[in-house]
């Protein structure tokens, strides 16, 4: 039986539209891999892919799209506003259905190998994967971002990449690759004011470092238009590591209410790339004060769409 996997990896391009398709092409219309989103921001300069496929499908695919982005990028020219090292800056994977935790290492383990053998683009190891606790997250890898860290890594055995020598790649800088066993949630709330300081505020009074949720490692406030009025506002951008532990409403509930001491309201919030339903749900349980008739709210079994899963893998 095949083995599926999720992964999302994102490219250090938000604006320039042929490499951008170039890069999404190599995942399109691919036997056994499901495009699930492909959603480019100019602001970040970031291309964030999210995939869903085999093991077997996935990594030629991954390759093809490295290649392409490590031609067309130049990482001494990046301009965007998103932490990055390389082109290709991460490819994460995640476990999906009976596919185990050793497996998906495994998978990166190959990938990251074959990254380096075909392409001479340093490779570091992050998540399960890691070879030190401070590669773990992505903070320290990063650290600098590309232009910074091309000064550093040289005089600092402490970032050597695990596979390539002790320096970056002069255009394509350098690749992460790790299992990770949570899928990130990366989730924004759109203020209605174009005071660039509040939103710096509020972003400090969600950060795990900064005295808020241990889980949102990255919160940062940042000039933003509203995509369906064309309103200049501001955002505060979250990464939130395991949103089944630090739920959307929570987040939301602090942002808006810290908001409103400034007399700022929420225009929208946004949920970048996909979610599990099961946290959607959490959000409506929370508002709505759920309960099922005879005792607490039960996900598993009071959702249709669990009990149809469960049929159609009962019957694989």
């Amino acid at each position: 039986m095949a083995k599926y996997i999720m992964t999302d990896p994102n490219f250090s391009e938000g604006t320039d539209q042929e490499t951008i398709d170039a890069i999404v092409a190599c995942f399109r219309d691919k036997p056994g891999i499901k495009l699930l989103t492909a959603e480019p921001d100019p602001d970040f300069g970031r291309l964030p892919i999210e995939l869903l496929g085999t093991m077997d499908a996935l990594k030629p695919a991954l390759l093809e799209a490295c290649k392409v982005a490590y031609e067309k990028i130049d990482m001494n020219k990046y301009t965007g506003r998103h932490p990055q090292i390389g082109a290709v800056d991460t490819i994460e994977c995640y476990t999906v259905g009976d596919t185990t935790v050793d497996e998906v290492k495994e998978f990166c383990e190959d990938l990251g190998k074959t990254i380096w053998e075909q392409f001479e683009v340093p490779v570091y190891f992050t998540g399960q994967n890691a070879r030190k606790p401070e590669n773990e997250g992505l903070t320290f890898i990063r650290k600098g971002n590309y232009k910074g860290a091309k000064e550093d890594v040289p005089n600092d055995p402490n970032r050597k990449p695990d596979y390539g020598p002790q320096k970056l790649h002069p255009t394509a800088g350098a690749t992460i690759v790790g299992c990770v066993t949570e899928h990130d949630g990366y989730f924004n709330v759109l203020l209605d004011t174009e005071d660039l300081e509040i939103a710096r505020k509020l972003a400090s009074y969600v950060r795990g470092r900064t005295g808020g949720f241990k889980n949102i490692q990255g919160a940062v406030g940042l000039p933003q238009t509203h995509r369906r009025t064309g309103k200049r506002c501001v955002m505060v951008s979250c990464e939130i590591t395991n949103p089944n532990e630090t739920p959307l409403h929570r987040v939301f509930n602090l942002l808006r209410d810290e908001a409103a001491r400034y007399g700022v309201n929420v225009l929208c919030s946004e949920i970048c790339g996909t979610v599990s339903a099961e946290l959607l749900v959490k959000t409506a349980e929370w508002y709505l004060k759920l309960e099922s008739i005879n005792g607490p709210w039960d996900y598993d079994k009071q959702i249709i769409e669990n009990h149809l899963l469960e049929l159609a893998l009962s019957e694989d």
